[in-house]
């Protein structure tokens, strides 16, 4: 069965944050994100949500949730930076 997280793993350079998360970095302008488990802040400079075993940051400018369900998002905008805590 095709897993869009493993072969994209394979293909790209692998990241700690990658490895440790589902989570894929499109050039700073769109972050996509599955196996979130909710939002603990929302602003255009500030995202933060949870994962297991954690939160990541996200800091940039004029950020967007731009598609939020259970499991998945994806934020658009210039984004700066992405940290696990």
């Amino acid at each position: 069965m095709f897993n869009f997280f493993s072969e994209l793993k394979k293909i790209v350079e692998k990241e700690k944050l990658i490895e440790k998360y589902n989570i894929i970095n499109m050039s700073g302008k769109i972050l996509y994100v599955e196996g979130h488990k909710g939002i603990c802040q929302l602003s255009k400079e500030i995202i933060t949500f949870k994962v297991k075993g954690g939160i990541i940051f996200v800091e940039g400018q004029n950020m967007i949730l731009n598609e939020l369900s259970e499991t998945t998002l994806k934020i658009v905008g210039d984004i700066k930076r992405v940290e696990a805590m």
